[in-house]
């Protein structure tokens, strides 16, 4: 069988979101702002400092679920307590992201690369939402479409300039 696939430090970019986010702040890729804890208490002091909305993100992998939108404090101290506290992703939940929320469209940019050169696959879009109008927490994965419409190849070209070349 002919299989590829990343080495075991490059795979910590899909597994581990703490990896992820620090090595693009490392490599100035664009991305939200972040603070990385290990302790509940610590994270809920910060978040209490902090405005709404937020996304809250466990490390690990989650079946998709480990990443919440926050719109109200509430809203937040309930996922921190579920994460940290309740340990509802076991291990996965060790270290969250409190993240600054970003409003927009999501597309997914997957690519191949063997090291020194990159091919972009076609891109796609997720229905991540549980309900219509892109309500409700995440599902996990409920469908995707491709190639995505709000990808123009201006926007390609961008992404591929600030993002996926550094990396």
């Amino acid at each position: 069988l002919k299989i590829f696939g990343p080495t075991k430090e490059l795979a910590r970019l899909e597994g581990s979101k703490v990896f992820s986010k620090e090595f693009m702040n490392k490599l100035g890729v664009p991305t939200a702002g972040f603070k990385v804890f290990d302790k509940y208490e610590n994270a809920l002091t910060y978040l209490e400092a902090k405005k709404p909305p937020v996304v809250i993100k466990v490390d690990g992998l989650a079946a998709g679920k480990g990443v919440m939108v926050c719109k109200t404090m509430e809203d937040a101290k309930s996922a921190l307590k579920t994460i940290m506290v309740d340990r509802a992703f076991g291990s996965a939940g060790d270290k969250v992201i409190i993240e600054d929320c970003l409003v927009g469209e999501e597309a997914s940019i997957i690519v191949i690369s063997d090291g020194k050169n990159v091919t972009a696959l076609a891109s796609s879009q997720d229905h991540k939402r549980v309900f219509n109008g892109n309500k409700g927490p995440n599902t996990g994965g409920m469908g995707a479409y491709s190639p995505a419409p709000v990808v123009t190849d201006s926007l390609l070209k961008n992404i591929m300039d600030t993002s996926i070349y550094p990396v």
